[in-house]
């Protein structure tokens, strides 16, 4: 799927304008591929936001930002994680629906807005 918004991308602040759809890495060390270094069920961290059944995390990776004192500096200034699919992304969120969370939380997604809108798209049409 071809993202327009890519081709020249103005994601984030630093605008950088590459062409992502042509697999070009932007500033924030993202082409056009999702990136995810984890999924999970997050229980008894913010009680607010996780619940009682936990909140259903996905760690993006890549960042923007560069913040030399990251907690996750490994995702998102290494790019540790796996490139998947809109419709993975998509099955990863009705997933999380399925495990009970309570909301889906996606950690560090700025550099994937317009794949995640994507896949909830898709996600909204499988829901039963």
């Amino acid at each position: 799927m071809i993202i327009n918004e890519l081709t020249s991308c103005e994601m984030c602040p630093h605008m950088c304008k590459v062409n992502r759809n042509n697999g070009k890495i932007g500033r924030c060390k993202s082409t056009d591929k999702i990136k995810i270094a984890l999924v999970s069920l997050h229980k008894y961290e913010e009680p607010c936001i996780s619940g009682g059944n936990g909140s259903g995390t996905v760690f993006f990776s890549n960042c923007n930002m560069s913040c030399i004192y990251c907690q996750n500096y490994e995702i998102s200034q290494l790019g540790k994680g796996t490139e998947i699919t809109i419709e993975k992304l998509a099955d990863i969120f009705m997933t999380q629906q399925e495990n009970g969370a309570n909301n889906i939380n996606l950690v560090t997604p700025t550099t994937y807005v317009y794949q995640i809108i994507e896949a909830l798209k898709i996600a909204k049409n499988k829901r039963t």
